[in-house]
């Protein structure tokens, strides 16, 4: 019985002390929540019984204080940890109140049977019903801290009403679409929440199969896989990754965040779901491909945290090995991922040395090679290779004799060559030639890196190679290696070119053998046929021997074909591997007209792709021939199609980075006549060629097109404004989206080109406006059909890139000055454009320029802008405010800067004064008086300040509505806002940007000049959205939010 002088009232005073200590530290949470345990188990012993039943009167006092302490923390911003450490204390104090009135009740804790209903249970529900109620709040605020709460809340909940739990996730699937960031964290956390009860019951969950799960469950687990997916906010993003649990259903799309934006959730996919969500026994392993995803794009990655955290994963797998390389490699398919495999061991071998000696590298070991092991050795030998003199120790240890590794090299090639010829069609002979196969790629990258010393050793392995490369046989993916391992064992560079002709030579002269040999047996069968005496039976024999032959012609000419591939191949081997001039080698000048040129003019695809290659690589080594052979590539560029076009473009832009244009566009200049205006108009041609290539029906001759471009740009080949502006146009186009291997490319040039010199920066000043013209005009053509970045996202980028701040290089002083260039040129347009929406971009786009110091601006540059922007406020002002004060913010600071400059402004006879000829050109070409009005306005701080718009011709009046000069704080936090309550009367159609454009363009639709209307609705329309939202941005965020504020707490109350 409670004490005879203690009451509800009383009891619950000392509830806010608590709520005061916990904020401070989370240390003295259990002590606190203990003493406040005896209040709430004191107060509830305090009823009235009732006709309708019992009155709970000391749990409603208790519940009713306890909330209103709540209510003072749910209109905290985030970020305050004493408010996050309150919340912490109410789950701590819920958690313990549950188990303490479970075990006064005498009621077991693991009882599986419908628990009886206690004061914490009731307790527990309303502070869920008031935190749910907080949901829809007004106040973003509030609507995060009760998501908060009840995402603490739910850990520790030991059971929950079905309508509650129905109402509990109807309320968190709106709040995970909310438009605040942190409230759809929290809603998320929550959400994931209700998988599963406790800590416990969640690593379960974890594990479950996907048969027994419950479909409610299932219901969550598609939500949170679609904030996974499609959710633009990062920190939501990693929230529901936390949180999703791990089986073969998510993992699929938990690797997807391999490629996520944000550099931070790539690395938490390598720490967390990898290496601690699979460390749980009985969790889903990743396949040999999935692995040769996470390393290869991991290891791959740009970001060097993201990085370390993969060579963290690696350890992980290597602890969980025991240390054992060899389990390492078996976790990855050594036959098709070798490369992922390689990289994987050589980020374990970098921290963890040790594993070098982890495999003993004796005769047995050699004598029992598999892919796995046979490519752990390669990993080993070309690890210690790289590490120079640190690594020849081991290195020593580990390699075999060079006479050994022969003998083992032709044991393997003799078992690979009876799989592919007498064994060829048993079942499982294709899969052991692979595995032989892979076994004799490391033993070749083995040899490629031994010392050969010994020259018995060194002439056993010259004979095996060679015999390897002659024989028709050998696979493809062997010959680039035993070319390696033939360059390093011949004499020379000649040498080596002879050897390989000759073997080139002897497989032709096997080839017309085998010919002569068929044409032979050939014709004695048609002796024989011609002792029949029989005509039927000799003309039937005839039929059907003209069938057998139309078959063995075919079969000839694909043996022929084939047999053509494999010569070209071991040239192509062959020539990327020279590096001399090819009048020096003398064997290769009898392969062009015997072998390549027939190549070239093959009706077969492969052998013509082929042949082109290797005439290309032909004409890198010799510029005479590649001045013959140009022409000819840019036929096939024109005349052909699939790979053959990709490879003569490609071939293209090899030549012209080798030998220059001049060189391969010198005849065509002599043709026109000779000259510099011939080399000119030579040189035009061969950029329009290459530029019309960005708009080719291919993507992939659109990403060879550019990246060559972009490569004869940064070499200095190519400084065409016209090049530069397709690019940038074609970077930023809709429909080159798709073309993600382009525009990765002219991701990393476009700003390694302007930063690199401000040259190139005053190149782009030049076309940055005829651009964003362009791209404004595309934007507002697609209408919202296609995904496109906004002009005033192109504005600030192409600002960026034009940054004199940024350029590693200035050429000249005078290159200080781009910006200021800019801001000319965007006050020319707005002192002629009368599109609103054109207007607000570019006013935008000055307020981000790097204007240079004062003492870098010249006068006639200082005087022409701010005689500009008087005549722009005079001439076409302003008509929105936001606009209008930004402009005035822009020249008030303009003004401030270039003192001297705006005096002088003020002072120069505007009709007479030299520096102002370019200003009176401009105004006179667009039919505008060089005299103002007001002359006095000319740089001048109050009217800059005040820019208020004037009555044009037109008779049309602006807002002159006075502002409020009270200084009293307006009750919800808005700034005082004066609006006019007429409307400005109709303008007439508003010209767009005038910018020249190419017929050399992104697109049709992106070429094409279109005039824009702004209609009186539109007008109104606009206006009206831009008082909305700013109406709603200051509800949102207008005024720091107290503790005490009433409304907030009537809101939430129950």
């Amino acid at each position: 019985m409670p004490s005879s002088t203690a009451t509800p009232e009383t009891l619950i005073t000392g509830i806010p002390n608590f709520f005061q200590e916990a904020q401070h530290s989370i240390a003295n949470h259990r002590k606190n929540a203990v003493a406040l345990h005896r209040i709430h188990a004191q107060c509830s012993t305090f009823t009235q019984e009732t006709p309708r039943g019992t009155k709970l009167l000391g749990e409603k006092a208790f519940n009713t204080a306890f909330l209103q302490c709540i209510n003072h923390v749910l209109v905290i911003k985030k970020g305050v940890t004493q408010a996050d450490r309150a919340l912490k204390f109410v789950a701590a104090y819920a958690a313990y109140a549950q188990a303490q009135f479970r075990k006064d009740a005498g009621q077991p804790a693991n009882e599986d049977e419908e628990e009886e209903d206690t004061p914490a249970t009731r307790f527990v529900t309303i502070l869920l019903k008031h935190a749910i109620k907080g949901f829809s709040a007004k106040n973003k605020n509030v609507r995060l801290r009760c998501c908060q709460t009840v995402a603490l809340l739910v850990n520790g909940l030991e059971s929950m009403d079905d309508d509650l739990y129905q109402v509990l996730l109807e309320a968190l699937l709106i709040r995970i679409r909310d438009k605040e960031v942190p409230v759809r964290v929290q809603a998320v956390v929550a959400l994931s929440k209700l998988q599963s009860g406790d800590d416990d019951e969640a690593d379960q969950t974890m594990l479950v199969d996907e048969d027994e799960e419950d479909e409610q469950v299932k219901g969550i687990r598609s939500h949170l896989l679609g904030i996974l997916r499609t959710d633009p906010s990062a920190e939501a993003r990693r929230a529901a990754l936390f949180n999703l649990p791990i089986n073969d259903s998510t993992l699929p799309y938990i690797l997807e965040r391999l490629r996520d934006t944000d550099a931070v959730n790539r690395r938490c996919v390598y720490l967390g779901s990898l290496t601690t969500g699979l460390a749980r026994p009985g969790s889903s392993q990743l396949s040999p491909e999935q692995s040769h995803q996470v390393v290869k794009v991991g290891l791959g990655e740009r970001e060097e945290s993201v990085r370390k955290a993969c060579g963290k994963l690696i350890n992980a797998w290597v602890d969980r090995d025991g240390a054992d390389p060899i389990k390492l490699v078996d976790r990855f398919d050594g036959l098709t991922y070798a490369e992922s495999t390689m990289s994987a061991l050589k980020a374990a071998f970098e921290t963890r040395p040790a594993l070098l000696d982890a495999v003993a590298f004796d005769d047995t070991f050699w004598n029992q090679l598999t892919p796995n092991t046979a490519l752990l050795a390669r990993s080993v030998v070309e690890y210690l290779k790289s590490k120079g003199r640190a690594g020849e120790a081991r290195l020593e240890e580990v390699m075999p004799l060079v006479m050994a590794l022969a003998f083992r090299v032709q044991g393997i090639w003799s078992s690979l060559i009876e799989l592919l010829t007498t064994r060829a069609d048993e079942e499982e002979a294709e899969d052991m030639a692979s595995s032989q196969a892979s076994v004799l790629e490391s033993l070749m990258h083995i040899a490629l890196n031994s010392d050969y010393g010994d020259e018995i050793g060194r002439r056993k392995m010259f004979g095996l190679i060679r015999e390897m490369i002659s024989h028709e046989s050998l696979p493809t993916n062997l010959i680039e290696p035993c070319i390696d391992v033939l360059l390093k064992l011949s004499a020379g560079q000649r040498d080596f070119v002879r050897i390989v002709v000759e073997i080139v030579q002897e497989l032709a002269d096997e080839e017309e053998d085998e010919d002569e040999e068929g044409g032979d047996a050939e014709r004695d069968q048609d002796a024989d046929d011609s002792a029949e005496v029989e005509d039927l039976v000799q003309s039937r024999r005839k039929r059907s021997r003209s069938g057998e032959n139309a078959a063995n012609a075919a079969a000839s000419s694909e043996r022929k074909n084939a047999s053509d591939n494999r010569r070209l191949l071991l040239v192509r081997a062959m020539l990327e591997r020279m590096a001399s001039n090819l009048h020096e080698n003398t064997a290769i000048h009898g392969l062009i007209p015997q072998l390549i040129a027939p190549a070239v003019k093959s009706k077969d695809a492969s052998v013509r792709e082929q042949g082109l290659f290797c005439l290309g690589l032909c004409c890198l080594l010799d510029s005479k021939l590649a001045l013959d052979t140009f022409p000819l590539f840019l036929d096939q560029i024109q005349r052909a199609d699939g790979a053959i076009k990709l490879r003569a473009t490609q071939v293209v832009f090899d030549q012209m980075l080798v030998h220059g244009i001049p060189y391969l566009s010198s005849r065509q200049a002599a043709a026109a006549g000779g000259g510099p205006d011939a080399a000119a108009m030579a040189y035009s041609q061969i950029i329009g060629f290459l530029l019309g290539l960005l708009e080719d029906d291919e993507e992939q001759i659109q990403a060879v097109a550019a990246e060559g471009i972009a490569k004869l740009m940064l070499s200095g080949m190519v400084d065409d404004d016209e090049a530069l502006r397709s690019l940038v146009l074609v970077y930023m186009s809709p429909e080159t989206q798709a073309n993600q291997e382009m525009r990765q490319c002219l991701s990393y040039f476009l700003p390694v080109y302007c930063f690199s010199s401000s040259t190139n920066q005053r190149r782009l000043q030049r076309v940055l406006l005829p651009v964003l013209q362009v791209l404004t005009e595309v934007y507002h053509e697609i209408a919202g059909s296609q995904e496109m970045v906004t002009p005033a996202q192109v504005g600030a980028q192409l600002v960026d890139w034009s940054d004199p701040s940024k350029a590693i290089n200035l050429a000249s002083p005078q290159d200080r000055c781009i910006h200021f260039d800019v801001a000319l040129e965007l006050l020319q347009t707005l002192l002629t454009s009368e599109d609103k929406e054109e207007r607000k971009v570019l006013v935008g786009m000055l307020g981000k320029l790097s204007l240079p110091e004062a003492e870098h601006l010249d006068m006639p540059r200082g005087k022409t802008f701010f005689l500009l922007a008087a005549k722009l406020r005079e001439v076409n002002a302003f008509e929105e405010t936001t606009v209008r004060n930004s402009f005035a913010k822009f020249e008030a600071s303009c003004i401030k800067k270039y003192t001297e400059q705006a005096t002088a402004a003020r002072e120069a006879d505007l009709e007479s004064d030299a520096d102002l000829e370019k200003l009176r050109s401009f105004l006179e070409g667009q039919d505008l008086e060089l005299a103002l009005d007001d002359p006095g306005a000319i740089a001048n701080l109050d009217a800059a300040d005040e820019a208020k718009p004037k009555r044009g011709a037109a008779g049309r009046a602006t807002s002159s509505a006075p502002r409020s000069t009270s200084s009293a704080k307006p009750p919800s936090g808005r700034s005082n806002r004066a609006i006019s309550s007429s409307k400005a009367p109709p303008k007439p159609a508003a010209a767009p940007l005038k910018a020249t454009t190419s017929k050399r363009t992104v697109s049709a639709a992106s070429s094409r000049q279109r005039s824009k209307s702004v209609s009186d609705d539109d007008e109104d329309d606009d206006e009206s959205d831009e008082e909305e939202e700013s109406d709603d941005d200051d509800d949102e965020d207008g005024g720091a939010l107290r503790a005490d504020d009433d409304s907030d707490e009537d809101e939430l109350a129950m």
